[in-house]
C-alpha cells in the first residue's frame, strides 16, 4: 500500500465531495442496500472512512464511491473521510488496486480504463507494472472491450447489476468473459447465452470455446481446399461431418496428402483410411447405447440412446442411423429388441454400416 505525503483523518461535508471518473467498482443492487442499511444503522460515526484527495476547494473519491452515494441519498449532511494528497495517476492506480484486492472490479470499466492507457502509448508490460498485474490479466481484460454493447448489458445483469436479475445463481466470471473474447463478435451472445442456460463453468466454457476454435478452423481450412478444387465435394463433406464431431481426428499432414491424389474415388478412399478407425476392430466415430430400462419399454415401446456427442434419441424398434445431414440411404436397418439393452451399437457414418456389440 502506498506511503501517503500526507493523511488527515475528518468530516467533510458530501456536498464537497466528488466521484472519480475511473472508478471500476462492482457492486450488487441488494449489496448497495445493504450498505445504506449499515450506515442506518451505524450512522456516520461507525462508518469506514472514505478515501479522497483535494481537488481545489472540494475533495475527489478515491475509495468510497458506493459509501459517499449511500450518504447523499440518506441526507446525511457529513460523512467520514480520510485525506491523502494523490496526483490523478496515483489515485487511479490506488482506486483500481483496492478495489481488485476486494474482488469488486467491473472488467469492462477496467477494460475501458486499460485500454486508454494503452491508446495513450503505454505498453502492456507497463500497464501490468503500474496496477500490479501479469500481462496476461492486463492483455485478456483489454479484449473485453471489444464486446458488443448488447453483450455487456446482458452479463451485467446475470452478475447482478440490474436488481431483477441479482439472485440468479449462475454468474460469469473472469474466465467466461476470457473465453468469449476469443469468439467472433457475431458469435459471442450465442454462446453467452448458452453458458448461462446450461450453467457452463468457467474453465469448461473456455474448453467448449476451443474445440470450437478448432473446428471452424478445420472447417475453414476444408472449405478453401473444396474451393479451390484440391478436395473433392463429397470427400470436403465427409471430412466436414468427421471434424465437426471430432475435431482430435484432424491432421494437415493427411489433408495436404489428400490434396496430392488426383483421382476423386482414390481420394475418398484415402481419406476413409485417413480418419476412420476399422469397423472389424469394432470402432468407430461415435456409439451409442440403449439406456432404457425393460420397464419402460414396455410402457411406451421405445428406447432412448444417448450418443457419445451429447445428443439424445427415442427411437421404437428399428434404427437407422444418427447423422442428421447424410445424404445417402443406410446400407442397413439394425433391428432393436430387449436383449439389446446395456449393449452399445457401433455406427461408421461413412459406410453407413451398423452393428451392435
Amino acid at each position: 500500500m502506498k506511503t501517503w505525503v500526507k493523511c488527515e483523518y475528518t468530516y467533510v461535508p458530501v456536498e464537497m465531495v466528488y466521484p472519480n471518473a475511473f472508478n471500476t467498482n462492482h457492486i450488487r443492487a441488494e449489496e448497495y442496500e445493504k450498505l445504506k442499511g449499515d450506515l442506518v444503522q451505524k450512522g456516520v460515526e461507525g462508518f469506514p472512512p472514505i478515501l479522497v484527495t483535494p481537488r481545489g476547494d472540494k475533495f475527489m473519491i478515491v475509495d468510497g464511491e458506493h459509501r459517499w452515494r449511500a450518504a447523499v441519498e440518506l441526507g446525511c449532511l457529513k460523512i467520514k473521510a480520510e485525506i491523502v494528497h494523490l496526483s490523478d495517476e496515483e489515485a487511479k492506480v490506488e482506486c483500481f488496486k483496492r478495489n481488485y484486492q476486494r474482488g469488486r472490479v467491473n472488467y469492462f470499466k477496467a477494460a475501458e480504463l486499460f485500454w486508454k492507457e494503452k491508446q495513450n502509448g503505454i505498453t502492456i508490460r507497463e500497464i501490468a507494472e503500474k496496477y500490479n498485474l501479469s500481462t496476461y490479466t492486463v492483455d485478456s481484460v483489454i479484449q473485453f472491450y471489444k464486446f458488443p454493447g448488447d453483450l455487456k448489458e446482458m452479463i451485467l445483469s446475470v452478475n447482478g447489476e440490474s436488481e431483477e436479475l441479482s439472485g440468479q445463481s449462475f454468474k460469469f466470471t473472469f474466465r467466461h468473459l476470457v473465453a468469449l473474447s476469443k469468439l467472433p463478435v457475431e458469435r459471442m451472445m450465442d454462446f453467452a447465452k448458452w453458458f448461462q442456460s446450461d450453467r457452463i463453468s468457467g474453465p469448461q466454457a473456455e474448453k467448449e470455446v476451443a474445440i470450437f476454435l478448432i473446428k471452424q478452423h478445420f472447417l475453414d481450412v476444408l472449405d478453401e481446399k473444396k474451393r479451390e478444387g484440391a478436395i473433392f465435394p463429397k470427400v470436403a463433406e465427409m471430412l466436414k461431418t468427421i471434424f465437426e464431431r471430432n475435431p482430435a481426428l484432424y491432421s494437415e499432414e493427411k489433408i495436404q496428402a489428400l490434396v496430392d491424389v488426383c483421382d476423386e474415388k482414390r481420394q475418398e478412399t484415402l481419406a476413409k483410411k485417413f480418419f476412420l478407425e476399422e469397423v472389424g476392430e469394432k470402432f468407430s466415430l461415435y456409439s451409442i447405447a440403449p439406456t432404457t430400462s425393460n420397464r419402460t419399454l414396455k410402457s411406451n415401446g421405445f428406447f432412448s440412446f444417448k450418443c457419445g456427442c451429447g445428443r439424445v434419441y427415442k427411437v421404437r424398434g428399428r434404427i437407422v442411423d444418427a447423422l442428421e445431414r447424410w445424404d445417402t440411404p443406410p446400407t442397413r436397418i439394425i433391428e432393436i429388441k430387449p436383449e439389446h439393452l446395456g449393449k452399445r451399437l457401433y455406427i461408421n457414418y461413412a459406410d453407413m454400416f451398423s452393428y451392435f456389440e
